[in-house]
Order: C-alpha cells, then sequence, then structure tokens
C-alpha cells in the first residue's frame, strides 16, 4: 500500500501504462467518469473492449450462462444450491504471471484446478502477460478472462518487483459487467482495497487473503523512527476494510491469530498449502544441474563438486529474506561447503558484493523444470527469512527430499519438525544457526526421506477443495443475511458514495502518515546488527514469539 503512494509520480517502469503525469491524470479522470456512468446509467457502460481495459481472453461461451439468473443492484442469483454449481469468481490479485513469487504459484495451482469445476474465473491482475498464461491449454482458455489495467512496478525505486495497480473507479464496471457470485481479493494495496470497497456497494460476497505480513516489512521499508505510527496506521486501514469480507484467510495458524489479535474479525481461517510432489521430486537429480550450481569462478573439477557439500536458498533478492545474515553463517561452517543462491530481484546488486565468489554462486532466476531439479541436485535447503506468512519454498525443498535448515517462524509450525525434516536455528542467532547447519549435516539420509513423506501430505487439490467450499459458504451466509433485505437504486447510490469514502479516507491516511516515511532508496541491511542474540525487545521478535507463548501455556 504504502509503495503505491510513495513514488507514484516519479518511478519508472516497464508497463506502458506508466506516462507521464498529466496523461495518468487524464486517464484517471476517464476512468472516474465511467464509474459515474456505471452507477447512474448501467446499461450504457462499454465492455472492456470498447474502453481503454484490456481484458483478453474473453470466452466465455453464452450457453453456460443459462444457470444464473439477472444481476441487478449487486444482487446475485443463481438457480440451484448444489455445491457443484459452477460459479463466476472474480479474482482480483495484482500479481500475476509473468510475476513470480509464492503467492502466484499457489493461485496458478488453484485456477488450474477450479476450471475443471467448470467455474469462470476472471482475474483482475496489473501484469501485463497474464493472459499469456493460458495460452495452449483449453480450460484456462475456456474458463479464464483477464482485466489489465495499469500499474506500476517500482523497480527502481523500492526493491520490491510487484504490480502495484493505480487505484482505478474503472473496477465498479467491471464488477457490474461480470455480475460474480464472489470476489477473492489478493492483499490490502490501495487498488484492492478499493475493489473491496465496490464490491461491498455492489453487495457481492468477498472472500479476502491475506499472504504478507506487511507489520513485519514495515520495520524495513519504513524509517525507524516512524514505524510505530506508519503500523498503526496500516493496520487501521486494513481493519476497515476486512470487515467487509465475509471469509477472512490467510495461509497459516501462527499470523491467523497474529491477525486476530490485531483486530480483525474471528475467525481468519488458515487456506492450506499444497505442493507439486510430481514436480518437486528427488528423482530429478541431475549431476549436470549441480555443476552448474557452481558457477564458473573456481573452475572446480566434478569430482570436487560432488564431494563439497551444497546449500540452495531460493527467493526473491530483496532485504526482507535476510541474505545477509547467509553471508555471515558462511564464515561459521566448515570451507568445504558451498551455497548456490536462486532468485533475482533489484537488490541483488547491493548483496552480490557481500558474499565471497570462491564459496557463493548467484545463479539468477529459475522457474518450472529447472527450479525441481535444482531442488533435487542440492545437499540443504537453507533460508534466513523470518519475514513470511507460510513460505512455499519450505514444502517444494522438503518435496525434493532436500532437508530444511532455516531460521525458526511461526510459519513452519504447520508441517515441519526440528530434527526430523531438518533443523531450525533462533533467528539472527550465529551459534545457534552454525550448530544447525552441524546438525543437518551428521544425517542428510534420515532428514532427506522424512522431509519428502511429510511434504506428500500436502497436496494443492486438498488446497483447491478448501476453497470451493470456502467460496461456497460465504455466498450461502451471504445470501442468508441479505436475504430481507431491499434495495432500491437509491439506496445503491448511497452504499457506492459511503464504501469510496472510507476508502478515500483511509487511503489520505496511508499518504499523511505512511508514504511520507518510506524509504525510497534501498534499505540498509540489518545483518550485520545481528550478531548477537537479540534483546527482545523488537517488534520482530515479540511477533515471532507471540504465539509459540500462547501454544506453550495452552
Amino acid at each position: 500500500m504504502l509503495c503505491s503512494f510513495a513514488t507514484v509520480s516519479t518511478s519508472s517502469s516497464s508497463s506502458p501504462y506508466e506516462t507521464a503525469s498529466s496523461r495518468w491524470k487524464f486517464n484517471f479522470t476517464t476512468n472516474l467518469f465511467a464509474a459515474l456512468s456505471a452507477i447512474f446509467f448501467p446499461s450504457c457502460v462499454l465492455s472492456p473492449q470498447e474502453s481503454s481495459i484490456i481484458n483478453v481472453a474473453e470466452k466465455r461461451k453464452t450457453s453456460s450462462m443459462h444457470n444464473y439468473g439477472v444481476y441487478m443492484n449487486g444482487n446475485s442469483h443463481y438457480d440451484d444450491n448444489d455445491d457443484d454449481e459452477p460459479l463466476r469468481i472474480i479474482l482480483f490479485s495484482e500479481s500475476f504471471p509473468s510475476f513470480t513469487s509464492g503467492v502466484v504459484r499457489r493461485f496458478k495451482e488453484i485456477v488450474r484446478r477450479l476450471v475443471k469445476r467448470r467455474h469462470h474465473i476472471h482475474i483482475i491482475t496489473g501484469c501485463k502477460n497474464a493472459a499469456s498464461w493460458t495460452e495452449g491449454n483449453e480450460l484456462l482458455e475456456k474458463y479464464v478472462t483477464f482485466t489489465i489495467l495499469p500499474s506500476t512496478e517500482f523497480t527502481n525505486k523500492i526493491d520490491c518487483a510487484c504490480p502495484f495497480l493505480f487505484p482505478n473507479p474503472i473496477l465498479y464496471s467491471v464488477i457490474r459487467r461480470i455480475s460474480p457470485d464472489i470476489i477473492h481479493i489478493v492483499e490490502q494495496t490501495p487498488a484492492a482495497l478499493l475493489c473491496g470497497a465496490f464490491a461491498k456497494a455492489l453487495n457481492v460476497p468477498i472472500v479476502w487473503s491475506s499472504h504478507t505480513n506487511i507489520d513485519f516489512y514495515l520495520s524495513t521499508y519504513i524509517r525507524s523512527f516512524a514505524v510505530t505510527m506508519t503500523r498503526r496506521t496500516y493496520q487501521f486501514i486494513r481493519l476497515q476494510h476486512l470487515r467487509f469480507s465475509s471469509i477472512n484467510l490467510t495461509v497459516s495458524k501462527d499470523f491467523a491469530d497474529f491477525m486476530e489479535q490485531t483486530g480483525i474479525p474471528k475467525p481468519v481461517i488458515v487456506w492450506k498449502t499444497g505442493v507439486d510432489s510430481d514436480l518437486f521430486n528427488p528423482s530429478r537429480y541431475s549431476s549436470e544441474m549441480r555443476y552448474r550450481m557452481f558457477g564458473t569462478y573456481n573452475n572446480y573439477t566434478n569430482e570436487q563438486m560432488d564431494t563439497i557439500t551444497l546449500f540452495l536458498c531460493v527467493g526473491r533478492i530483496s532485504p526482507e529474506k535476510n541474505f545477509e545474515f547467509l553471508s555471515l553463517v558462511l564464515e561459521r561452517i566448515p570451507s568445504q561447503t558451498f551455497l548456490c543462491i536462486i532468485g533475482d530481484g533489484p537488490y541483488r546488486q547491493t548483496l552480490e558484493p557481500r558474499f565471497p565468489k570462491e564459496r557463493v554462486h548467484f545463479f539468477g532466476f529459475l522457474g518450472g523444470d529447472e527450479l525441481a531439479t535444482a531442488y533435487a541436485s542440492a545437499d540443504y535447503f537453507i533460508y534466513a527469512s523470518v519475514s513470511e506468512t507460510f513460505g512455499q519454498v519450505y514444502l517444494e525443498a522438503m518435496a525434493s527430499g532436500t532437508p530444511v535448515v532455516a531460521a525458526e517462524g511461526g510459519q513452519l509450525k504447520e508441517f515441519f519438525v526440528s530434527g526430523e525434516h531438518g533443523y531450525l536455528w533462533e533467528p539472527d542467532d550465529l551459534d545457534s544457526a552454525e550448530e544447525a547447519i552441524r546438525e543437518a549435516m551428521k544425517n542428510r539420509k534420515y532428514l532427506s526421506m522424512n522431509a519428502r513423506q511429510q511434504a506428500l501430505k500436502h497436496s494443492w487439490e486438498a488446497a483447491s477443495d478448501q476453497i470451493n467450499s470456502i467460496y461456497q459458504d460465504a455466498i450461502r451466509n451471504h445470501k442468508e443475511q441479505e436475504s430481507n433485505k431491499k434495495t432500491n437504486k437509491l439506496k445503491h447510490i448511497w452504499h457506492v458514495i459511503y464504501y469510496f469514502f472510507i476508502w478515500l479516507i483511509c487511503n489520505l491516511c496511508a499518504l499523511f502518515f505512511m508514504a511520507p516515511f518510506v524509504r525510497v532508496s534501498s534499505p540498509k541491511p540489518n545483518a550485520t546488527k545481528m550478531i548477537n542474540k537479540p534483546n527482545g525487545n523488537s517488534f520482530e521478535e515479540q511477533h515471532n514469539s507471540l504465539m509459540t507463548k500462547k501454544s506453550s501455556v495452552s
């Protein structure tokens, strides 16, 4: 959220929609008039093909629409309460392919499975190449459509590659045109919050999922003297909008408990995470890939690369991932070890010089089969971040039979047992990290077998079944709550104005109490300050230990 206010008029982007400020204001004005037209003259709203929105792969068959009633004033009808009834779903996710993250991987897997149920899914995103993801897949091309809105990536000012959408009033007409049975909103950026406000005004049930621990990230991207104020502002904004949703989701019990502690209406449901255990599989081990992971700097022989212990780290290269801590850990562990870092990001230029070339290779981006092969070809997976709400990379490594050695965090409680699937160290404690690594190196075969067996318990099919049930429950509960409520044109217009006003006030709060304190240059790494054990007063430590203490008492 704060990022999109900090550099909206100054940063450059690869997006073709990011233009001069005068052009941006013109687009915003025309979109505003379009939204107002949608409110007062819904029958005159242009389709996205005729307006400034890019809407691709619009291949919904009209014959499939007979199941649905007419959508009027935000009321959605369908003839049958059977859970197998196809749904119209809007998925608002600012990041989608070709952007790469754990969140994107989750939704790619989920959407693939939801279309097998004949659900029509309309994705609103800022990724300009998102539509290419469906090409060549008959089911996806038939049931998935896109609206791609103007966005910016902020890659030059803030080390985050997520394509933040400009808050766009045309979202109203998109929701009105699609007439969804349910809207699934991802995260709480300004555009996501606006989508939620319009969905609430149109009386559409909302499922809102939170995947990123923004509360934690603020300490990295906000100037230290303003962290407390900006965190309280953000939590206030989040609470005002998550109250709109029928069901709130997150991806770990630890983060669900934390959100409830900050006032989010209970219960916050934990959405299961899966892993493709066929793709991520020990059988993908490849000597060729292993040798590539050592790079070319040292000119190792094949025999040397077979005997050196190879550690792998996979992730977006950004400050909150705590890569600097790994540079300190390397000084503590035997010289016959090597670290390969797979991933990329603007912070790589700052980070790479901090590592010794003779012991670390920055591989760059890998995906798909090559990434799965890299996981299986490493000896251990190592990760120092404690900012994850879940961490898809842990399960991918475990499914590949690669034991995990990582900083302890609440996100691991769902599926990881230290000493069985790998070893954990106390966050920012070098002595603990060294001990965990040395213990893991004693019994790799045992850890590898257990890690693989544990990962097999987590499937995308189960996660897809769960979200399908959640959608059905949200629709059913919404219908029961709204069954006796009547609406008319004036009341509808009042709802649009009211919820838009809430969104506007909250974003003004972000503009005045968050945006001015964003670090618009690369944040200074904190790892060099973390050689000794933390003093216990930081927000991060309090957050990470909050649920641990709670569970130990119970």
